[in-house]
């Protein structure tokens, strides 16, 4: 809407328009576009030299610093607008400034250390202060949020009788303000998520004081639903990622809860439950939107022209701008669609248990299935181990800098696809990978090798950890291994019939990979024998274009494409494969006609993540899967080309056997082996046994 205002407006104001619009993003955590338009706002208000609306923009920006987590910044830009409130006389902005600096100031005192109980005591009476003239000036929203602050301060000072009293206070003002809003005939007001899920943590630490930890844990669990509810309001992934770092503080708290009971029950429901948006929300499949169609395909076509530019050393600033652009429409575009609203219930672990001793001989493999979850809290690794027959909880050690071990993995993987990289230089990538494997396998394999069955292994997994070539970790080469954010959905798509291929296949080359088109040509010849509901078709050279792929898709079937790939760290659903006329998006996929059951990626650097602020993983492989794919086998790093087709060839053929994707990936992997020294890096993600 404020999109077709500007188009028919776009001078009026545009400081007005910037401010609201940071507010809008602000309130579905997209952090940076909201900090990106609130200086834009700034600019002009300060241009225009109206302090009010300066003031307001600074609250924005205070907010933003807030939820990103520097408190020393959001109380610096609080003090700013309260003096800028007040230079224009403004008393009511005034107050709003304070009580923006009332809960940086409680941030910044949460994190120092050691904790100081003189300035928790200060802050507490401060707090009490500012409620009460708060009230005086019919603002009952914020005097609300500020007694709950109030009882913040109090319980870190061990007064838990003031602190009970004052979140009973938040709870009257919670119900007052409802009754105010159907006093007037109206729906109740919608109150702010970042105030509920505050109160819900405010009253899970009174419970928590009072030794009732089972009450206060079902504040955590019904605010982690809470944030849920709030993101599947959302049909995009973007925004559903995005909107979880409002439930930044909830989530750690529930952590550390869950941690103390040292309960696998009860550390499981907190993992499913804290990255919803992973694990409990429904596929986000949008309806065909033809502008989006037709943005996203002259977006493939500009990004296609600007990198031959690069790449002949000429850059184009204007074919760079022009995709700049279209970047930021085709984004903003995916956000016009509404979420079904439904979440999900986790299943609970004797569910699991249950899921597993019955999935026993589905899977296509000896032994039993085990579910390894590596999670990370605190400073330290942590682990649950859970069997048909057992289940625990593992302290696993330190963090031992994963990301920093993960990057140099992945360095060393880069450099061994690479065969024009001399000898001398492949022997110390070599003796640094194995170096790097050990390290990963010592502090989160090895500790969780004795307590899994012989059988396959589900890893549960998001972020660095999902990105890690568990197939490669001593210990656990060799061994049938799928990787899924969510136990839930991991163990509910175990024992389906995995022969996708039956709906029809697409084989798709892309340009540039040597072996690509002899690999497409491959896996077409395997299934074009056996007789299926649907075609086995080819797209190869020319023919293999963004549109020819979406349109040839099999629905509930089968794609293979050989291409390279592209990981885009800040915005993760731009990444892709590159096809004929350009890259192939993660936002292409969700709103086509045709959804296929399983992708094959075997391209570079596809299956990687990066975490939102609010911890919930995205790239090309989470946006697959959200969309409602089953399955998607991808490399998480570069992969040698004849290493590639040598695994894709033997995957298929294992699948077209009747082999479960993860069972098929593990067998392709070791014959690979006996012929190519180079490693092969392939993950199955999502539903694979």
């Amino acid at each position: 809407e404020m999109t077709r205002a500007q188009e028919l407006s776009a001078q009026v104001r545009p400081g007005v328009r910037a401010l609201d619009r940071a507010r809008v993003l602000l309130a579905a955590g997209l952090l940076a576009e909201a900090q990106e338009v609130a200086e834009q706002a700034e600019r002009h208000f300060a241009a225009e030299r109206s302090r009010v609306e300066l003031a307001d923009t600074l609250l924005v920006t205070a907010e933003i610093d807030l939820l990103a987590g520097d408190a020393d910044a959001a109380r610096s830009a609080a003090r700013r607008a309260a003096r800028t409130f007040a230079a224009a006389h403004h008393a009511r902005g005034v107050l709003t400034a304070r009580v923006m600096e009332t809960r940086a100031q409680a941030q910044v005192r949460a994190g120092r250390r050691p904790p100081s109980p003189r300035r928790a005591r200060a802050d507490a009476e401060l707090a009490d202060a500012l409620a009460r003239t708060l009230l005086d000036n019919g603002m009952v929203e914020d005097a609300r949020a500020v007694r709950l602050l109030q009882a913040q301060a109090l319980l870190e000072v061990g007064d838990l009788a003031g602190a009970e009293q004052a979140a009973g206070r938040a709870a009257e003002l919670g119900r007052a303000t409802t009754r105010v809003g159907r006093s007037r005939s109206r729906a109740p007001r919608l109150p702010l998520i970042a105030t509920e899920l505050h109160t819900r943590v405010v009253n899970a630490r009174v419970e928590f004081a009072q030794g009732n930890r089972s009450a206060g844990l079902l504040h955590i669990r019904r605010g982690l639903d809470e944030l849920a509810a709030y993101q599947a309001r959302f049909g995009s992934q973007d925004l559903q990622s995005a909107s979880a770092v409002h439930g930044l503080e909830l989530t750690r708290l529930g952590l550390r809860t869950a941690l103390q009971t040292r309960s696998p029950a009860a550390i499981l429901q907190w993992l499913e439950r804290s990255r919803a948006a992973s694990t409990r929300l429904a596929a986000v499949r949008p309806s065909a939107d033809g502008v989006l169609a037709q943005e996203l395909s002259q977006l493939r076509v500009a990004t296609f022209r600007a990198r031959q530019a690069q790449l002949a050393g000429e850059p184009d600033p204007d074919l760079e701008n022009e995709v700049d652009q279209l970047r930021r429409r085709v984004r903003s575009r995916s956000w016009l669609v509404g979420g079904s609203g439904a979440v999900n219930r986790p299943l609970t672990l004797a569910a699991v248990q249950r899921r597993l001793a019955t999935a026993g001989g589905h899977h296509g493999g000896p032994g039993g299935v085990s579910i390894v979850a590596p999670f990370r809290g605190a400073g330290r690794f942590h682990a649950l181990v859970i069997t048909a027959r057992s289940a625990r909880y593992l302290q696993l050690g330190p963090d031992f800098g994963l990301e920093s071990t993960l990057n140099r993995i992945i360095g060393d993987l880069n450099i061994l696809a690479d065969h024009r990289v001399l000898a001398p230089l492949r022997r110390v990538a070599r003796t640094s990978l194995e170096s790097g494997l050990n390290r990963v396998a010592e502090y989160i394999a090895a500790p969780v090798e004795p307590l899994v069955d012989d059988g396959p292994v589900i890893v549960a997994a998001a972020g660095s950890a999902a990105i890690v070539p568990w197939a490669l970790l001593p210990g656990l080469s060799g061994r049938a291994i799928s990787v899924s954010p969510s136990v839930t959905a991991a163990v509910a798509g175990m024992g389906r019939t995995a022969e996708e291929f039956r709906h029809g296949v697409l084989a798709v080359a892309g340009p540039e990979v040597p072996h690509g088109i002899q690999e497409a040509q491959v896996v077409s010849e395997v299934y074009s024998s056996f007789p299926s509901d649907g075609p086995t078709e080819l797209l190869v050279g020319e023919a293999a274009t963004g549109r020819a792929v979406l349109d040839a898709i099999p629905h509930g079937g089968l794609v293979h494409i050989a291409a390279h790939g592209h990981h885009e760290p800040d915005n993760p659903l731009f990444s892709g494969v590159l096809l004929a006329d350009g890259l192939l998006y993660g936002y292409d996929v969700a709103p086509n006609p045709a959804l296929p059951s399983q992708v094959v990626l075997s391209s570079c650097d596809v299956g990687r993540t990066d975490d939102r602020p609010g911890g919930e993983p995205l790239g090309l492989v989470a946006a697959l899967l959200r969309s409602g794919v089953s399955t998607v086998v991808a490399g998480t790093s570069r992969i040698s080309d004849r290493v590639a087709a040598a695994v894709m060839t033997a995957y298929h053929q294992r699948l077209y056997k009747g082999e479960s994707p993860a069972i098929a990936l593990a067998g392709a992997i070791k014959t690979a082996a006996e012929t190519e020294d180079d490693p092969a890096p392939f993950t199955c993600f999502g539903a694979g046994l």
